[in-house]
C-alpha cells in the first residue's frame, strides 16, 4: 500500500509545557536549585549534617525529582565541587596570561583573583577546601584528578614564569604541589581563622612564596 504524505513524513510533536516551561527547561530549573541548596548546605551545616530531605526542603524539589538529576549527596557535592574548581582554575589562567604585566603584578594579580573568588562567597571556600575532603574513596579520586589539572597549570606556569633557568636541577611538579598545596592551607587558614586575614595579605604571602621559590626577586 503506498504511503500518504502524512504518513511518510512523521510529524514531530511538542513538548509538554508547564507553566510556560517545557519539561527540558523545568529539569533545568529544578537542577539549578538542587544545586544552590547543596551550596548553602554543604556549605554552611556541612556535608555529613546534610540529609537529602534537607536538600530537597530548600530546594522544593522532590525526593523523586532529586534522585533523576543526582543518584546521592555525593553526587551533588561532587557537581558543586566542579563548578567551584573549574572557576577557581579560569580565574587563575586568566591572570597568568596577562602577559601586559611583569611577572611579579602578574602573580600577585592570580593570586589575589583566586583569594577574592573564593572570599566573595565563604561556602565556596568551605566545600572546596573542608566539605569535599575524605568523603569516599571515590571522591578522593575526584579531588586528586581536580589537583593533577592544577599542578599541571602551575607547572607551565613555573616553567614560563622563571626564565632564568636557576631551577634546571629541580622537579618543577613538585614545586608546583607545594605552591598549590600553600595556596589551599592559607584558604583552609581564612576558613577556620577568628582573625581572617585579608584577601590582600593572602595574596602578597602566596606571591612571596612564587618569587622566592623562582627566586624572581
Amino acid at each position: 500500500m503506498r504511503k500518504t504524505v502524512d504518513q511518510a513524513i512523521p510529524v514531530e510533536k511538542p513538548s509538554r509545557r508547564y507553566g510556560g516551561l517545557s519539561v527540558a527547561q523545568r529539569r533545568a530549573e529544578r537542577r539549578a536549585r538542587l544545586l544552590a541548596a547543596g551550596l548553602q548546605l554543604f556549605g554552611t551545616a556541612g556535608f555529613l549534617k546534610t540529609s537529602i530531605p534537607m536538600i530537597c526542603n530548600v530546594s522544593g524539589v522532590t525526593a523523586r525529582h532529586f534522585y533523576e538529576e543526582f543518584s546521592s549527596r555525593e553526587a551533588l557535592l561532587r557537581s558543586i565541587l566542579d563548578e567551584i574548581a573549574q572557576k577557581a582554575h579560569d580565574i587563575v589562567r586568566d591572570s597568568l596570561r596577562a602577559t601586559e604585566l611583569p611577572v611579579y603584578e602578574r602573580m600577585l594579580a592570580s593570586n589575589r583573583a583566586y583569594y577574592a573568588y573564593f572570599t566573595e562567597d565563604p561556602r565556596r571556600a568551605r566545600i572546596y577546601a573542608l566539605e569535599s575532603l575524605g568523603v569516599s574513596p571515590e571522591l578522593e579520586q575526584h579531588r586528586r584528578e581536580l589537583r593533577e589539572r592544577s599542578i599541571r597549570q602551575l607547572t607551565r606556569a613555573t616553567e614560563v614564569l622563571e626564565p632564568t633557568g636557576v631551577l634546571h636541577d629541580l622537579d618543577s611538579r613538585l614545586i608546583s604541589i607545594g605552591l598549590g598545596s600553600a595556596a589551599v592551607a592559607i584558604l583552609a587558614e581564612w576558613i577556620l581563622a577568628t582573625n581572617k586575614p585579608t584577601v590582600e595579605k593572602m595574596a602578597e604571602m602566596l606571591t612571596v612564596f612564587w618569587t622566592r621559590t623562582l627566586r624572581l626577586d
